[in-house]
């Protein structure tokens, strides 16, 4: 399972998005000396911090009396657009495809062309 992008790859590549806990079992194992496995997980893992700087934003903000009132309702539309997103990209992943998400894919970009 270290070449190629089947079918079981490109699976356990797209499982990364949604399932951030997949990424890392990912690059823990020598699944990571498949280079689009490696590049799913570590952009995946990418994704997964950048929405958790986002979610301590929120609550740094929402902390704030009267302005974070009216956002705290962004929790859940913000948990859904995370996943419906996730579930894009997983998406992608399984159809074989190596794309850049916007921002996260700049930060990740070094550590997906170094070897395992």
């Amino acid at each position: 399972m270290t070449e190629g992008t089947g079918s079981e790859n490109r699976l356990v590549a797209a499982l990364g998005y949604p399932i951030w806990v997949v990424a890392v079992d990912v690059l823990l194992t020598d699944m990571k000396q498949n280079r689009f496995m490696r590049a799913h997980a570590i952009q995946a893992l990418g994704y997964t911090v950048a929405w958790v700087v986002i979610y301590i934003g929120l609550a740094i903000i929402t902390a704030v009396p009267f302005l974070g009132f009216g956002l705290f309702f962004l929790w859940p539309v913000l948990y859904f657009a995370w996943f419906l997103i996730a579930l894009f990209y997983a998406y992608r992943a399984y159809q074989g495809q190596t794309f850049s998400i916007p921002v996260v894919s700049q930060f990740t970009a070094r550590y997906i062309g170094s070897e395992g």
